[in-house]
């Protein structure tokens, strides 16, 4: 695989763990951990007398041995990195796992199988902090919780010896309270349930990047699909929704079967998180309470998620770039629709990519796809999802879809339960195509930027290209990503403000924010910045000002109003609407207001994740519309 322009390649590790069988006790009312784990592992090299293997560092160790004989071991600090979106994470944060390092009696011949013992046991409790970002939440928030709300352990709290990089299979017999459940990997081999607790065992047999185990007080539904079997994990709350996630479920995995080949696991879960949510592992997907009650089963919802089973859950990134975002963002919230023969929808998705990167990369912070590592922001988020979902777009047409999807399959099979690359992918879709496919990688996976095309030489959206910000619709995202904001609160009693207050506070601990009321701004030019007007009419004169900048037909009061020629009334109306700003079109005015309190409320704390629209308008909290003005002509 060597030899390609543009790849390297990583080095390999002086040992490969193979296996850990592990014995767990989980006792939520404490936040104990107790581990008893057997792992099989091998050196790569002669001459090993030692290996050096993370750990949280709330993890106490009491005794390490192979084959009945005491090691001696001691920890030590991890190495530490300053971290790096970009790259991706090399390993558990230093700050929070540390080494432990093991001698052994004589270095290991190369190849030999090595059986070590750990026991060890402490408390993991990292309660979820709240979201730093306005739309997304990532596993960052917690490193790991064991607490009577619910537990969540992965690869990122350290929970068991590891070593950087390591594939290895996974063999848990978890033990949780009585009326506890345990959500885990690849096949439930046994669950036993007895007035003192509940035993559950669960194993993997294709080799994995690691082991998240989730519990709660779940009720289980199930159900067979084929030769897999389904499953949900809700609290009692959400346990009606069962059959709705089951249903889609299924007809996700068998859509995405005769596509990329058999599902690679004998099971898929879809289980109810404690805190803010969307993870996917090995044959399970990790979802918050809210999420699941507002019916999370759309194509870039579950059907993400169950695209990560064969994408990124079974056949992994390498280190030398994420393409599985994309790839899964272009078979499961695009290809979707294409599958279903909705090619409405289908132009809208790509047309949706295309502003994701319009709005959130300007030139001077682009980056080649092939420098994406994970998101940390909505920038990574629209080249590692939407411009790569693009790009395996173009190469679909490029080489035929016969050609794109054998590769896929051909994909999956090979590399199932191993690393693959940009370089790998492109030996794949060249061989597919029986043609050399260089240049269109070297362009489109190495090197930033996009097409410079008129619109009308792509009124669909098939070619990826820069929409200038000038061009796109009045959306609240233009607010969002302009270095100059401000928020204007309008005036009134406590109850009225709170969830303007709200959002007003999340945003100031953005940088270039400024939160001012409508007092403030007396006298004040508005047209340096991009503003949100919180209150609509309520924030008067700001108001009046911005009101010669609505659209024809669009009247706003505060007992009701009229947007695209509809009228709405109720206490239960609110409106998000924005338009450019009347002194300065190269900034945003947004207004969002309610007709009560209580029409505000629900929405405030997810006002964030209506940024694409010109204009929605939401009752009691459901939207009801939404609609763009036309797009601005160069």
């Amino acid at each position: 695989m060597a030899g390609l322009p543009g790849w390297s390649e990583a080095a390999d590790s002086t040992f490969r763990i193979l296996s850990h069988d592990l014995k767990v006790t989980i006792v939520p009312s404490s936040h104990r951990l107790m581990v008893m784990d057997r792992m099989v592992l091998q050196p790569s090299h002669e001459g090993q007398k030692r290996i050096a293997l993370t750990l949280n560092k709330k993890l106490v160790v009491a005794w390490i041995s192979q084959n009945g004989k005491l090691l001696p071991f001691h920890p030590r600090e991890a190495p530490a990195e300053a971290p790096d979106p970009a790259k991706g994470p090399s390993g558990p944060d230093p700050r929070l796992a540390h080494e432990i390092v093991i001698d052994f009696d004589q270095a290991p011949k190369a190849g030999q199988t090595l059986v070590l013992d750990f026991d060890y046991a402490g408390e993991l409790n990292d309660p979820p902090r709240e979201p730093r970002h306005l739309r997304f939440v990532t596993p960052s928030e917690t490193s790991g919780h064991i607490g009577p709300e619910g537990v969540y352990i992965g690869p990122e709290t350290a929970w068991y010896p590891d070593l950087p990089h390591s594939l290895a299979t996974y063999r848990a017999s978890v033990s949780t309270p009585s009326k506890w459940e345990t959500a885990g990997q690849g096949k439930l081999v046994s669950r036993e349930a007895t007035a003192e607790a509940t035993i559950t065992t669960w194993e993997t047999v294709a080799p994995s990047e690691g082991l998240t185990l989730s519990a709660g007080q779940y009720l289980i539904s199930t159900r067979r699909c084929d030769e897999i079997d389904i499953a949900t994990y809700f609290y009692p709350e959400e346990a009606g929704l069962a059959e709705t996630y089951l249903t889609s479920a299924c007809t996700y995995l068998r859509s995405y079967a005769k596509l990329l080949g058999a599902y690679p696991f004998p099971r898929f879960s879809i289980v109810e998180n404690f805190f803010p949510s969307g993870l996917g592992m090995p044959s399970y997907t990790l979802l918050g309470a809210g999420s699941i009650r507002r019916r999370y089963i759309q194509p870039y919802a579950l059907g993400h998620e169950i695209v990560h089973s064969w994408i990124g859950n079974y056949v992994y990134n390498n280190d030398n770039g994420n393409w599985v975002e994309g790839l899964t963002t272009y078979l499961a919230n695009y290809y979707w629709y294409e599958l279903e023969g909705d090619p409405k929808k289908a132009r809208d998705e790509r047309r949706m990519m295309l502003l994701a990167y319009a709005v959130y990369v300007p030139e001077a912070r682009d980056y080649p796809i092939a420098r994406f590592k994970q998101k940390a922001d909505q920038q990574d988020s629209a080249i590692g999802y939407s411009k790569a979902a693009m790009v395996f777009h173009m190469l679909r047409r490029e080489i035929g879809d016969a050609q794109f999807f054998g590769a896929l399959k051909q994909l999956v099979a090979q590399y199932g339960g191993r690393r693959a690359g940009w370089q790998e992918l492109e030996l794949l879709f060249s061989k597919a195509a029986s043609r050399d496919l260089r240049s269109f990688f070297s362009r489109w996976i190495e090197q930033p930027g996009a097409l410079a095309l008129p619109a009308s030489s792509d009124p669909d959206y098939h070619l990826f290209r820069r929409i200038p910000r000038g061009d796109l619709p009045a959306m609240l995202n233009l607010f969002v990503t302009d270095p100059q904001r401000l928020v204007v609160l309008p005036g009134g009693d406590s109850s009225t403000l709170e969830p303007y207050r709200q959002i007003a506070a999340r945003l100031s601990q953005e940088d270039s924010v400024k939160v001012r009321s409508i007092q403030d701004l007396e006298g004040q030019s508005l047209q340096n910045s991009s503003i949100l007007l919180l209150g609509g009419p309520a924030v008067g004169a700001s108001f009046e000002w911005v009101r010669q900048a609505l659209p024809s037909g669009t009247d706003l009061r505060l007992d009701g109003f009229r947007v695209d020629a509809k009228e709405y009334q109720g206490e239960g109306m609110a409106l998000l609407l924005s338009v450019r700003n009347p002194d300065n079109p190269s900034h945003i005015v947004t207004l969002f207001y309610g007709l009560t309190p209580d029409a505000v409320k629900p929405v405030a704390p997810l006002l964030f994740y209506y940024g694409w629209n010109t204009y929605v308008v939401f009752d009691s909290g459901k939207v009801v519309a939404r609609g763009d003005e036309e797009p601005r002509k160069p």
